[in-house]
């Protein structure tokens, strides 16, 4: 990944520090059930997790029994992920590979995929293109892609959202996000706070948002169909009040 693009700077120490104190153990394993749950992959079946940062969902499958495959550019992060998977008893069912996911080195490797947490839209459109068609080369036919990222239309209607978050170390983290309505783009705005000296971190990027049509159809593209659109992993309906947009793909026999 080019040096200058703004995932490099964003995913970097700081935020793995941040996202580590957010994200409770609770949280992890229940989006880790929704995953097993959704993708359905045979015992012991080959999961593809695209962007997959420390490996929390990685890891969580692969303790399951799937032979789990974690992509990120991040070599820390991957490292720490190798660590983790150690620690959890799951290093002989995961494995990292550390690759831009516009590029990925597979085909027909795998019985599901998933891109989760808002993982999806980092790049220009042509570029998110060849993400989605890398996803659909490396599942084999009948193969499924869960799909989860902010929901553009709840922006929409939402706009100019401020919410700051208590973290467990006594730290805040602010975030800021608005929608560029021409270019469909999210703009995010971080500040964290150090509980003692005050000291902040500022941190902003911009994230292609699409809408449900627009993933639909690019998927499309790519021989996937779009079985299921959820607002959430508890599977509720998926509206304008829902913040998040997820949909669960199956890839045809054919390829895209």
């Amino acid at each position: 990944m080019n040096s200058h693009e703004w995932p490099v700077a964003f995913f970097d120490d700081d935020y793995l520090r941040i996202y580590r104190a957010m994200i409770s153990p609770e949280m992890t394993a229940g989006e880790v059930d929704f995953i097993e749950a959704a993708l359905a992959p045979p015992a012991g079946g080959e999961v593809l997790d695209v962007a997959c940062g420390y490996g929390r969902h990685a890891i969580g499958l692969a303790r399951r029994g799937y032979r789990v495959t974690g992509v990120d550019f991040n070599p820390h992060y991957l490292a720490a992920a190798g660590n983790d998977a150690a620690a959890a008893g799951a290093e002989a069912t995961a494995r990292w590979v550390l690759a831009d996911m516009r590029a990925l080195p597979f085909e027909r490797d795998f019985d599901g995929a998933y891109s989760y947490f808002t993982s999806f839209g980092y790049f220009s459109d042509a570029e998110n293109e060849r993400v989605l068609a890398g996803v659909a080369r490396a599942l084999r036919p009948g193969g499924r892609f869960l799909l989860d990222v902010l929901n553009r239309d709840w922006i929409l209607t939402h706009p100019q959202q401020r919410v700051w978050n208590p973290l467990e170390d006594g730290s805040l983290l602010m975030e800021e996000t608005s929608l560029d309505l021409r270019r469909s783009q999210v703009i995010n705005r971080q500040i964290h706070v150090a509980p003692q000296s005050g000291a902040q971190i500022t941190k902003e990027f911009t994230l292609r948002a699409y809408s449900c049509a627009e993933l639909e159809a690019l998927c499309a593209r790519h021989g996937l169909v779009v079985r299921e659109v959820w607002g959430g992993a508890d599977r509720s309906e998926y509206t304008t009040e829902s913040r998040r947009l997820i949909l669960l793909a199956e890839r045809g026999e054919r390829d895209g």
